[in-house]
């Protein structure tokens, strides 16, 4: 009798790569808007289609992995990729919001706000690319650690640029409202490179595991 070994369900990789494309192209979309202030309402219903794409990607990934004989990595780690991804989008799209519903007249310092979201888009590519080596996790090893450095060190000087663009922020202390407004999109913003980070840990963890 010979038995078939299934080979496993790659399936999973498609799945990241579509979330990965959307993301780089919900920053893209941010980071027009952040450079010229243009088609605002457009822009946020563009990205939420978007964002319902995310979800209805994660509930196949969901809906998937209880099915799958064989999948590529352990099924914890593929819902947490897919989860952390999908929260980026979330969060992308929940500052595009914030610019719409706030209206805030520009801060004092805009520039951190645009370089804040000039590194999301950077960090979106670098989540990209680590994805698209994901199926040859072995040998190519070496560029995912090197692409979740990248990807970690661009949350740390989104760090930085939140400190300096909050301090700045409340160095005007006669508009209080566009304080608290401007205060909670910095918030959001900064919040979306934790996630980015997120993926980095997950993806490194991946790495280990199957070397």
């Amino acid at each position: 009798m010979v038995f078939k070994i299934k080979p496993r369900e790659d399936k999973f990789f498609v799945f990241f790569e579509e979330l990965a494309d959307a993301l780089c192209e919900a920053a893209d979309i941010l980071q027009d808007f952040s450079r010229t202030a243009a088609k605002a309402e457009h822009k946020l219903e563009l990205l939420t289609e978007m964002e319902e794409k995310g979800d209805q990607i994660l509930s196949q990934v969901m809906k998937e992995i209880n099915s799958s004989f064989i999948a590529p990595f352990d099924r914890e780690d593929i819902l947490l990729l897919a989860r952390e991804l999908n929260n980026i989008m979330d969060h992308i799209q929940g500052s595009m919001e914030k610019f719409v519903m706030y209206k805030a007249e520009p801060p004092k310092e805009p520039k951190y706000v645009i370089k804040l979201i000039n590194v999301i888009a950077l960090a979106a590519r670098e989540i990209k690319d680590a994805v698209r080596k994901l199926p040859e996790v072995k040998s190519n090893h070496n560029g995912l650690v090197i692409s979740c450095d990248k990807i970690r060190a661009y949350e740390n000087e989104g760090d930085y640029l939140y400190r300096t663009g909050i301090a700045l922020l409340f160095e005007d202390r006669e508009n209080v409202i566009e304080i608290i407004k401007w205060k909670e999109i910095y918030e959001h913003l900064e919040t979306t490179l934790d996630y980015c980070e997120n993926v980095s840990n997950i993806i490194k963890g991946i790495t280990v595991k199957y070397v």
